[in-house]
């Protein structure tokens, strides 16, 4: 998790001082090893100071000792040393104390691009049930998100169909194929059924805090996404792919074999989630996250004139219940 002053503005005033350290350090070590090769090359050549750093023994063993510790301070230090602004997270709790942190700010934004929003209502729960009870300052919420479009054929999440023998192997094989009953389990199961829970969650916040400004959008799109993105407030953006497994699952009363995306995101490595800030002095952790949030951008501006023929949602926009409307 990020140290980032209450509101989202920035680092806090301890990251501040830390990252300063960080930055000077090096120029500080620098200059001591620099003022260490003068002060030796000078004994060289002019005597009498040769003679005084000897009769101080800094030449001797106390100095030996001090550039070794300068040196080994140097080695430690250079592979050891944390980017800010980069963030690598195991748990999806870590994630989800990204999301109550960005909902401390006044204005809220968040723009998400996955399949079918799962995880992202997981996220959203305990931020918004506090903007219903205002335990927070917010006071307007923005939410764009992209989703699958899941009415057209695809591989994945798709069908399996198992594969000729081939030779003496006994191990089962399977071609990969679009799967039409899959992808109206995954329409009805999911897509329909998070986007009725997102909601009930706005209709609630909006009930309980009808001063709140709140705006919510879903554009399907046709393009099958690799990953999920989670933009907070323009300033930082977290990412983790999507697993590819073979299931079996049961629909309708028939069993079959599927390719899935798992939802809840895997771990490889030691890294489930990883994210950017666009407010780092990292010039590369910015342009990173610049670079993700204009992707995004780029695609909801595109899906606001490419809509679907059929789309899973019919409703895309939430709007404010009616008895709010009579009531302000």
């Amino acid at each position: 998790m990020s140290s980032l002053s209450p509101g989202g503005n920035g680092p806090n005033r301890l990251d501040r001082i830390r990252y300063t350290l960080s930055d000077w350090k090096p120029r500080i070590v620098k200059s001591l090893l620099a003022l260490v090769a003068a002060l030796g090359v000078a004994a060289e050549l002019i005597e009498p100071l040769g003679n005084a750093l000897k009769g101080q023994q800094l030449l001797g063993g106390s100095f030996a000792a001090l550039i070794a510790l300068i040196l080994f301070d140097a080695i430690s230090e250079s592979g050891s040393k944390e980017v800010p602004g980069v963030y690598v997270f195991a748990d999806r709790n870590n994630l989800h104390d990204e999301f109550r942190e960005a909902f401390e700010a006044r204005r809220v934004r968040v723009d998400f691009s996955g399949f079918t929003m799962e995880t992202l209502l997981e996220a959203l729960a305990v931020p918004l049930g506090k903007m219903a009870d205002r335990e927070v300052r917010t006071v307007e919420l923005k939410l764009c998100l992209i989703i699958a479009h899941l009415n057209l054929p695809m591989g994945l999440p798709g069908g399996l169909v198992p594969a000729p023998r081939n030779g003496d192997s006994d191990t089962t094989k399977y071609y990969f194929k679009d799967s039409q009953a899959n992808r109206e389990r995954m329409r009805e199961e999911f897509t329909k059924r998070n986007w009725s829970k997102l909601k009930v969650m706005l209709n609630q916040a909006q009930e309980k805090n009808p001063h709140m400004t709140i705006s919510c959008e879903i554009r399907e799109s046709p393009q099958i996404p690799e990953r999920k993105v989670y933009i907070l407030n323009q300033e930082r953006v977290f990412t983790t792919p999507y697993g590819i497994e073979p299931d079996s699952i049961e629909w309708r009363g028939n069993r079959f074999e599927i390719l899935d995306t798992p939802g809840f995101a895997p771990l490889y490595g030691r890294a489930r989630y990883i994210g950017w800030d666009l407010r780092s002095k990292s010039r590369s952790t910015k342009q990173i996250a610049e670079h993700h949030m204009e992707c995004h951008r780029n695609l909801w501006k595109k899906l606001a004139d490419i809509k679907p023929e059929r789309p899973v949602i019919s409703d895309p926009r939430w709007t404010r219940p009616r008895r709010q409307d009579a009531s302000s």
